[in-house]
């Protein structure tokens, strides 16, 4: 009977846990999702760890007393957390904040941004930590607080970021003619673009006229499947002369086109129309050479 007892307990224990686990769950990830606005990322999780010193002589029974007050002020700075993570998930990194309670005075709050916490986030923080009563806490006591942010999405997203901006990268040559030239490719190479502007055109300008190409290059794709109609290769080149204003709009002069098709110039002409242009600091020149690949 007493081993019937035993294992009555434990599996009561047992289903006490799950219903925890359950609790926890629904929330950590309802509540730190964003669920509640209607945002599929229920897998992201984020962490905040507290560690709390006592400077200027406070005693540990204040000290212990005051812990205990920002323990109880956790669920606000986890949402202060969640807010940060719901518009920018690569946030991550740490705050340190000082916390000064004087006899008849408001709390004091100082927050220190360390390891790429950002500053919407810190003041989000102080807000919490300024406005709380800190009732039953003996005055004076002080304490400095060490709060560490980390979410699941932080380094997956930061990683993204570094491919992007690594691919944004624009490899900028000296052309035959003096000028500058980049050229970019698509990933299967079936069309490659070759940009060529003049010496005082400047490093920026090109960079900004190889993204525009780069964003705008799945009408010269079209141009391309169009060209091979009727058995026809869309192998070669098409070149142009480009004006780009200080509005972003674009003057084009088609050149020389050894792609076979007939329909090449209408295409390539409409696909140079859909590319949108970055507005310059002043009217660029450009030479363009699209290539089609066999």
């Amino acid at each position: 009977m007493r081993m019937n007892v035993q294992l009555s307990c434990f599996a009561l224990f047992a289903l006490c846990s799950v219903c925890s686990s359950v609790v926890l769950a629904q929330d950590e990830g309802v509540a730190k999702s964003g669920l509640e606005q209607g945002e599929a990322s229920i897998n992201v999780r984020s962490d905040v760890k507290l560690g709390i010193k006592g400077t200027g002589g406070t005693t540990s029974e204040r000290l212990a007393k005051l812990g205990a007050a920002v323990g109880d002020l956790m669920g606000d700075i986890r949402g202060c957390y969640r807010k940060q993570v719901a518009t920018t998930p690569e946030v991550i990194g740490a705050l340190r904040v000082t916390v000064s309670l004087r006899e008849g005075a408001k709390p004091q709050v100082e927050v220190a941004e360390q390891g790429g916490a950002s500053h919407v986030l810190a003041k989000c923080v102080g807000q919490v930590l300024g406005k709380a009563s800190y009732a039953g806490v003996g005055r004076p006591a002080a304490a400095v607080l060490s709060l560490q942010f980390d979410n699941s999405r932080a380094r997956g997203q930061t990683m993204m970021n570094a491919k992007v901006a690594e691919s944004s990268q624009v490899a900028v040559q000296a052309a035959a003619d003096g000028g500058q030239q980049a050229v970019w490719s698509t990933d299967g190479s079936e069309i490659t673009f070759t940009v060529r502007v003049p010496a005082d055109a400047g490093r920026e300008g090109l960079e900004a006229l190889v993204r525009a190409f780069r964003s705008g290059y799945a009408g010269f794709l079209d141009c391309r499947r169009h060209c091979e109609k009727g058995g026809l290769s869309a192998a070669g080149d098409i070149e142009a002369s480009l004006q780009i204003d200080r509005q972003g709009k674009a003057t084009i002069k088609l050149g020389k086109i050894s792609v076979a098709s007939p329909r090449a110039p209408k295409c390539a002409e409409q696909s140079f129309k859909k590319v949108s242009f970055e507005k310059p600091a002043s009217t660029v020149h450009a030479e363009v050479t699209v290539h089609f690949a066999r």
